[in-house]
């Protein structure tokens, strides 16, 4: 009686769960077995069906399609961004060479990973690399950064879906590889255009000079795009100048004209154009500087350099400044005012005065 009652709820319980699966199942009371005999339910636990948000492995389909659109855009720009480097006539060497630095550390667009972790920065003024330790993040954030800090993004490396980057200014070391051959193809071009001129020294004829006057109270955007205007007028073998007439004390002068000429020679150093400074003029109605291009010798390389004052010449000019605007009776030309003036910010989502100002 016991066996056959046993059986009869196996097939129950086996047929039940053919039709509906159950949570859980568990089997009644059986008033008509002895009470002598032990009831076990039968259990048949199932997986939970969960929603996206409480599941950890949630499957994305746009990452793969952002990951394609990535290498569809790298694959389009890859010759873009090797023109920038090479010039259309250079030896099919100097392009072997880019080109293959370029597939082993893409930069910026060329990176096609979603997802980026920034290893090191590169300081501005100095170059030196310094580690950080910064959480991924994606990389159109990765590239903002990048470009707020005018360099660029570089890869050194993946695991995954990440590129473990530095930001740093990949322009002087990818010029750094071909700079033979660039050197070979310069001469190459001031040879013929000296057979064509009658000499070197016709070819190297210096052109008007060009005087760039600006105030102490320039932005870094200015000085930004001023100064690749500068060099590329010193490029075109012009001399050049830059003057500061208007200015609010000679610290505020020389601290403008040093800044721009540091950007000078970052923006040059990258290009690879040769020039020199030739005098510094500091006194109590301007602080200036000129700039020479360097003219290119038949038998000697000594011209080949780029050079700009250096501390100890920033030092005496600010120093001569200070002391002529001492004997004139005046620190500036102009005096900073601190008077509100009237701004309108348009729209808003608060509430602003009518000098532009937060209100709570």
């Amino acid at each position: 009686m016991m066996q056959r009652c046993s059986t009869s709820l196996s097939r129950l319980c086996f047929r039940r769960l053919l039709r509906t699966p159950l949570l859980v199942y568990s089997i009644p009371p059986i008033r008509d077995v002895p009470s002598g005999i032990a009831h076990c339910p039968l259990s048949c636990s199932m997986r939970m069906v969960t929603s996206s948000n409480d599941d950890e492995f949630v499957f994305d389909p746009t990452l793969s399609i952002q990951k394609d659109a990535a290498i569809h855009t790298a694959k389009k720009s890859f010759e873009t961004i090797v023109l920038e480097y090479v010039p259309a006539h250079a030896p099919e060497e100097a392009r072997q060479k880019v080109k293959s630095y370029l597939t082993q550390h893409p930069i910026d667009i060329l990176i096609t990973q979603p997802k980026v972790q920034i290893t090191h920065l590169e300081d501005a003024e100095s170059g030196a690399e310094t580690k950080v330790s910064l959480s991924p993040c994606d990389l159109p954030e990765a590239l903002q950064q990048a470009r707020e800090r005018g360099m660029n993004l570089v890869q050194m490396g993946a695991r995954g879906d990440v590129a473990y980057c530095r930001i740093r200014r990949e322009s002087t070391r990818i010029l750094s590889l071909i700079h033979t051959e660039l050197e070979a193809l310069r001469e190459q071009e001031e040879k013929q255009q000296g057979k064509g001129r009658g000499g070197v020294q016709a070819a190297a004829k210096m052109g008007e000079l060009i005087d760039h006057t600006f105030r102490d109270a320039v932005d870094a955007h200015f000085v930004g795009w001023r100064s690749k205007k500068i060099v590329e007028d010193i490029r075109r073998r012009h001399p050049v100048k830059l003057t500061i007439k208007e200015f609010q004390s000679p610290e505020c002068a020389i601290g403008k004209l040093r800044e721009m000429c540091q950007a000078m020679q970052h923006y040059a150093q990258e290009k690879v154009i040769y020039h020199h400074f030739t005098s510094i003029v500091a006194n109590d109605r301007e602080a200036s500087i000129t700039f020479a291009p360097a003219l290119p010798m038949a038998k000697s390389d000594s011209w080949k350099h780029i050079k700009y004052p250096g501390e100890k010449e920033w030092t005496n000019a600010l120093r001569r400044m200070e002391d002529a605007c001492r004997k004139s009776g005046r620190y500036g030309t102009y005096a900073k005012s601190n008077k509100l003036k009237l701004r309108s910010l348009g729209q808003t989502s608060y509430r602003v005065d009518k000098y532009g100002r937060k209100m709570d």
